[in-house]
């Protein structure tokens, strides 16, 4: 019946509009974000025709890249490593319509370490080398005396600082500060000191001590020339010495981790004469005494659907995070060993679903799922009105009817919009926004429903064309033979020309667009004759409206 309405509309009314369906085509969802780090992602297609993409970059990927009918595309993302977010454009193209998808990556987190810190030297100078690790592109600044064996560099690298000497009339100390990194992203910091004195230095062995989350005691040596001082911002460190002269073996004792997580420390060493040692401690996490357990994780349903029992093993409270219509868990929420009951209502279309539900409890999380097999009743989806008929100034709220026992995407011609970008679920009132049709021309378009990439239904909309609209307020006018001026209104959608067959009578102004006032000058009657003249107004359409204007004695 809607293809028969269809044919009426199409060669009866408008039967210089092409019949032929546009092809459509959609994707499931028009925005896609992305991590720094890439991968990929799915998509799904809906066409009724042949379609082809292309991409607007070349960090973009997309396969199958043509196709006909529905498909689901895979995309992939290649890593990235710039300072802000990207975008790139997936359009697919038929032969009568195109959709597109916009591809957001966000910006990976930027860093700089470097390792040491600091660095003290005597008034002889010297090479120190620095360990830069990074994942940008980073620049070295310096003071004068000090040089630098690179001055850019790519994530992970070695500078080699060559201190210059201090000469003999310079002050006892000077410092200054080398900064590695962008200043747009990360940066990181050397602080150099320089003396006349000489530096002693100091190393502490171990350098990393890991503890048992019960806590103990360990010790370290450290080895120096100068006195020296111990300190650490975690309180749950103890050392048994904070300060000495020379070498000597501190002991470091840690308490039980009372947290479900690993923990780190760190000792410093300072010797007098600014040289460093760091010391790191290291605890893994206590046993987390809460527990959540679940048997089984995956449920087979007929598609009479039916009830299955979930065993839930915890130490505290729980509850079930679902949302499907066809599944449900009774309790929802509990407390300690449970059982459960699952259950799933028949299948009433004939295709088979599956649904993921959760278990939390105190930060656990129990993933599982559920499966029916397809039903007997036909998969459906229909639209109404069978036609929508449309003025030519357009609308913001063309309403249509979709009835269903499934999941539909909508496509329409392509100037016809706000259709759903996601796939929808059973009945629905969509509200369609139809642009203004600028030809004098009536158009047809369509709007299709389909179900995974096959058209369902559709429905014709049919747009009149803009009217060829022109008029004036007078069509005639008397003037006194002394001549006078007077005003006439024009009232169009088009362009327009104002022309007189007489040279006593002049207009103002002689051309527009839309509606405007005309303003006429007669000139005085010269004899004693009446005299009359034409103004015509002529539409760019061809249209034509005049005013008779006639001046007697």
């Amino acid at each position: 019946m809607k293809k028969l309405t269809f044919l009426i509309v199409a060669a009866v009314a408008f039967a210089f509009v092409g019949c032929r369906k546009p092809v459509t085509v959609s994707f499931s969802t028009t925005t896609q974000e992305m991590d720094a780090q890439g991968g990929s992602f799915e998509v799904v297609l809906t066409s009724n025709g042949e379609w082809s993409i292309s991409e607007t970059s070349d960090w973009i990927t997309v396969d199958p890249h043509s196709g006909n009918g529905g498909a689901t595309l895979t995309v992939n993302v290649e890593n990235y490593m710039g300072a802000e977010a990207r975008q790139g454009i997936i359009k697919a193209t038929t032969k009568d319509n195109s959709a597109e998808l916009t591809v957001t990556q966000r910006a990976p987190m930027y860093y700089v370490v470097v390792n040491p810190t600091s660095i003290a030297c005597g008034p002889e100078g010297g090479e120190y080398s620095v360990q830069v690790t990074s994942n940008i592109e980073w620049e070295v600044t310096a003071p004068q005396w000090i040089n630098c064996s690179v001055t850019t560099g790519v994530n992970n690298e070695v500078v080699t600082l060559s201190i210059s000497p201090i000469a003999g009339e310079m002050a006892n100390t000077r410092e200054g500060d080398v900064v590695i990194g962008n200043a747009a992203m990360a940066t990181a910091t050397v602080h150099v000191v320089q003396t006349i004195n000489p530096v002693l230095g100091i190393t502490v062995t171990p350098n990393i001590i890991g503890f048992e989350c019960t806590g103990e005691t360990k010790t370290a040596l450290v080895s120096t020339e100068d006195s020296w001082t111990a300190s650490t911002e975690a309180d749950w460190v103890t050392l048994s010495m904070t300060e000495g002269t020379g070498d000597a073996t501190v002991s470091v004792t840690v308490g039980e981790n009372p947290v479900y997580v690993d923990r780190q420390a760190l000792v410093v060493f300072t010797t007098a004469g600014d040289a460093q040692a760091m010391l790191t401690i290291k605890q893994e996490a206590s046993p987390d005494p809460h527990f959540l357990e679940v048997d089984p994780h995956s449920f087979q349903f007929g598609k009479e659907g039916g009830q299955q029992t979930i065993n839930v093993g915890c130490d505290t409270d729980w509850v079930f995070e679902i949302n499907e219509e066809w599944l449900s868990v009774s309790p929802q929420t509990g407390s300690g060993n449970a059982t459960v009951t699952i259950t799933a209502l028949p299948n009433t279309v004939m295709e088979p679903r599956e649904a993921h539900f959760k278990l939390k409890s105190n930060g656990l999380v129990e993933v599982l799922s559920a499966t029916q097999e397809a039903g007997d009743e036909q998969v459906w989806v229909e639209l109404s009105p069978d036609t929508l008929y449309v003025a030519y100034t357009g609308t913001t709220s063309a309403a249509i009817e979709v009835t269903s026992n499934s999941s539909w995407m909508l496509a329409a011609s392509d100037w016809i919009s706000n259709v759903p970008a996601q796939a929808m679920q059973g009945n629905a009132t969509v509200y369609l926004i139809v642009d203004q049709n600028s030809s004098e021309e009536p158009r047809i378009g369509f709007v299709s429903a389909s179900h995974n990439g096959q058209v369902m239904d559709e429905i014709v909309v049919v747009q009149e064309g803009k009217p060829d609209l022109l008029e004036t307020d007078i069509t005639e006018m008397d003037v006194r033979p002394e001549g006078a001026d007077f005003t006439f209104h024009v009232t169009s959608n088009q362009n327009w020309l104002v022309v007189t067959d007489v040279d006593w009578m002049s207009c103002s102004p002689t051309s527009g667009f839309g509606s405007k006032d005309v303003t006429v000058t007669v000139q005085p009657l010269a004899g004693p004759r009446p005299r009359t003249g034409v103004i015509r107004i002529k539409a760019e359409s061809g249209k034509t409206v005049s005013i008779t204007v006639t001046q007697n004695p």
